[in-house]
């Protein structure tokens, strides 16, 4: 607006200056939020972490309303003797080759008699040789009967395992081999082409994706299993992240598919990820149907269709809060926005670390309930002094929104403050995408799912992904279905570690 124009409007209607100033300083404040999270994504740290000096000066003790009187738990340090380090062991399977290296010359400098061997210096040198690739041929005679020329020849058929693709040459650990690679490893097939070809061997990426896709369907029934043995469960945690689809039908551009991931936390220890090619609702409401329980997610509304009466309960994240007053932080009053973190962070340090479910309920509701009444408190006094458009009371209203789902956790031992295991499995898809880019197709982002689900539960057992798959490939076929759930990684740990 002109100088003259604002005059003119001064003259017929004062107050609309005054309306129009705030108008403006809303939308300064909203830019200048934009502007921050902008240079923050593209130059900042991705950590949401305080430094040390930033949590000292986070809120002044002096400001705490009756420090005195609130009773922290006292967490009390057990005695251990401190362990002598010691060089790790190597794999006892190692392969130990001795080199000897004599001396050039054997007779003695001094009166030319032949030296003895006193001692040996050994120096122990970790070499690394390049993977090598091995043939199994696997015969099985033919054999007749030299007299009854009417019987027929008979032979045996291969053991379980050996072939598990139909006329593919490629044994179990080539393929246990090729999956990690790239959904643990993410390497991209072209560059694990590449890396056959340094050994000799061509293995072209379009035989190797046709492998996965019938690897896919052998682990299939696995992965249903471990949707079943989530569903069973009282409390899940839920999160969904993109990857691209290289679908073909917009030329020049990739269509944007989600993979939806539920997770079953300690002490199940299952992840279950999900494909499909949009983020609406109805995703979640089929995946959950059979749900029943408290299911933790962000406020995101797709999932609003799962929290129907009867059905289950939504907690909130307490992780999600925090990153709405960071991201405010420059912008807010410094007092309020740091007595909110502070209050948060009293959240977390009053948590009950290994104590039994019902211990655990007592010290949440005997210190955290009185944390979440003074955050609340804060939360409704700092709104009522803030405009409501502004980012400031986005934030605001973002925690007192959802305060039941968020104060669930009080009463349930279970529920976890924040959402953040979930959260943590995604990442090794983001760590994906930055190496294969895309799917290729849909089916492709489907099988990826599948082979997510299974890598990320054996890693969150600290299962070796290797031995796992080497051992229940071979044998998911002849499983039957209603045992299936047996070889999930966490059941399937306890056997082995059973068996040894």
């Amino acid at each position: 607006m002109t100088d003259a124009a604002y005059l003119e409007l001064i003259k017929k209607d004062p107050a609309a200056v005054s309306r129009l100033l705030v108008e403006k300083d809303r939308e300064i404040l909203k830019l200048q939020q934009h502007l921050l999270n902008a240079n923050k994504v593209r130059f900042g740290t991705k950590s949401e972490k305080l430094s040390t000096e930033e949590q000292q000066k986070l809120f002044p003790v002096t400001e705490l309303e009756e420090p005195a009187q609130e009773v922290l738990p006292t967490i009390v340090v057990p005695e251990h003797t401190r362990k002598k380090r010691t060089r790790r062991q190597l794999p006892a399977d190692t392969l130990v080759t001795r080199i000897v290296h004599p001396p050039a010359a054997t007779q003695c400098s001094c009166c030319g008699g032949e030296l003895t061997q006193i001692r040996e210096e050994t120096t122990k040198i970790l070499e690394y040789v390049p993977a090598r690739f091995e043939l199994q041929e696997h015969v099985r005679p033919v054999m007749a009967c030299n007299h009854c020329k009417e019987s027929a020849p008979v032979t045996t058929k291969l053991p379980a395992g050996v072939q598990l693709i139909d006329r593919c040459p490629a044994g179990v650990g080539l393929l246990s081999y090729i999956l990690l690679s790239k959904y643990q490893d993410h390497l991209p097939l072209h560059r694990l082409e590449g890396i056959f070809a340094r050994l000799g061997f061509e293995l072209p990426r379009s035989r190797m994706c046709d492998w996965l896709a019938k690897l896919a369907e052998v682990l299939q029934p696995l992965h249903l299993a471990a949707k079943l043995e989530l569903l069973k469960q009282h409390y899940l945690q839920a999160d969904e992240t993109t990857v691209k689809i290289q679908d073909g039908e917009t030329e020049g551009k990739c269509h944007t598919g989600y993979f939806w991931g539920v997770l079953g936390p300690p002490p199940l220890n299952l992840v279950y990820f999900h494909y499909a090619d949009s983020r609406a609702g109805e995703v979640p409401k089929a995946l959950l149907s059979d749900f029943r329980g408290t299911l933790q997610t962000d406020l995101y509304a797709g999932y609003n269709q799962v929290y129907v009466p009867e059905q289950s309960v939504r907690a909130g994240c307490w992780a999600h809060v925090r990153r709405k007053f960071l991201e405010i932080q420059k912008l807010a009053p410094k007092a309020d926005v740091n007595k909110t973190l502070e209050l948060i962070a009293r959240l977390y340090r009053a948590e009950p670390e290994g104590k039994p479910p019902d211990a655990a309920a007592a010290a949440r509701k005997r210190h955290a309930a009185p944390i979440l009444e003074k955050l609340q408190e804060h939360l409704l006094a700092w709104s009522a002094r803030t405009l409501p458009s502004s980012e400031v009371q986005k934030a605001i209203h973002y925690a007192l929104s959802q305060w039941d789902a968020l104060s669930l956790f009080v009463n349930d031992s279970a529920i976890r403050l924040d959402n953040n295991l979930i959260e943590n499995q995604m990442r090794p898809i983001a760590l994906g995408r930055k190496n294969w880019l895309f799917a290729g197709s849909h089916e492709g982002a489907m099988r990826a799912a599948i082979f997510f689900s299974i890598i990320n539960s054996c890693r969150l057992n600290k299962v070796n992904t290797w031995h796992y798959f080497n051992d229940v490939l071979p044998r998911i076929q002849s499983t039957p279905r209603d045992q299936m759930a047996q070889l999930l990684p966490h059941r399937w740990k306890a056997t082995v570690k059973d068996a040894a």
